[in-house]
């Protein structure tokens, strides 16, 4: 009788600890998020109108307009690269890929931005993904990624 009543002093007191310990939940609802590169949205531009972007910031915004700091993004460079068979003697072409992460910046450096302007061309693809951005409460979170394909 004695384990019941201590049994029921216990949950009693659980109860009344776990009622006073709830809090309001917060809606913390993320901003839909943009990218652009350029004043270029996602899709297909032009290898010409692409390397007078390559020296841009890459923008992250709210459907309001606010813009948000990146404080890192990846890019990946396909592109079709040629190579002569010491076999065969056939000149082949593979698919290839560069893949750099930046961080506490916008924009590509200046290695990067001359490559991708020299060896620029159609059938190549650009994408910015992982792209991390600082909120106005200090958190962070993923932007979509940003995709092109160059005509």
């Amino acid at each position: 009788m004695k384990t019941f009543f201590i049994l029921i002093a216990i949950t009693g007191f659980c109860s009344f600890a776990a009622g006073q310990n709830t809090k309001p939940v917060q809606s913390s609802k993320s901003p839909k998020l943009n990218v652009s590169w350029g004043g270029y949205a996602q899709g297909n531009i032009s290898a010409v109108e692409f390397k007078k972007i390559v020296d841009s910031a890459i923008t992250v915004k709210d459907e309001k307009g606010n813009k948000y700091p990146i404080t890192r993004f990846r890019i990946n460079y396909i592109f079709l690269s040629t190579y002569k068979d010491s076999e065969s003697q056939m000149v082949k072409s593979v698919q290839d890929l560069r893949v750099f992460d930046f961080y506490d910046t916008p924009s590509l450096t200046d290695v990067w931005r001359a490559s991708i302007r020299d060896n620029a061309k159609k059938g190549d693809t650009i994408i910015i993904n992982n792209i991390i951005v600082k909120l106005k409460n200090g958190k962070k979170t993923i932007a979509p990624e940003f995709k092109a394909g160059l005509q």
